[in-house]
Formats: structure tokens, sequence, C-alpha cells
């Protein structure tokens, strides 16, 4: 007998074009918190900010990364 088992429900939503997307994405860049992993919005601001102090970009320069990476163009 073969029984289906429950996915659950990813909090990001990754392309139906790629299927691998979500995997990779929580294996290789999502990093562990209490509440499980980090959600696709919370890499943004932490690599962001991250880039930000690195980078010592602008609050423009900023915004438009998080513009660019909010429609997977960065």
């Amino acid at each position: 007998m073969v029984r289906e088992l429950e996915r659950p429900q990813s909090k990001t939503k990754f392309p139906e074009t790629a299927p691998t997307a979500n995997p990779v994405f929580y294996r290789t860049y999502s990093r562990r918190t209490q509440d499980g992993k980090e959600t696709w919005k919370e890499v943004c601001d932490r690599t962001i900010g991250g880039l930000k102090k690195l980078g010592k970009l602008t609050d423009d320069e900023a915004d438009l990364l998080y513009r660019m990476q909010g429609q997977f163009k960065a």
C-alpha cells in the first residue's frame, strides 16, 4: 500500500516552470531560524543589508536592489 505524503506548503512562491527552484533556494540560500528557514523576503533583507553595508550603498541604490530582487531580476 502506498500512502501519499503531505508536503508542507512553502511560504515562498516559485514559478511552475522552475520545479527545482524551491529545494535549491532552501538548501543553498535560506538560513535556519527559530521558526524553520528564512523566507525569500528575509533572505533579500539580509543580503541587501549586507551589500549596503559592504558596498556603502545609498538608500536609493539599496531600494533599486530591493525592487529588482523582488522581480527576480537581480
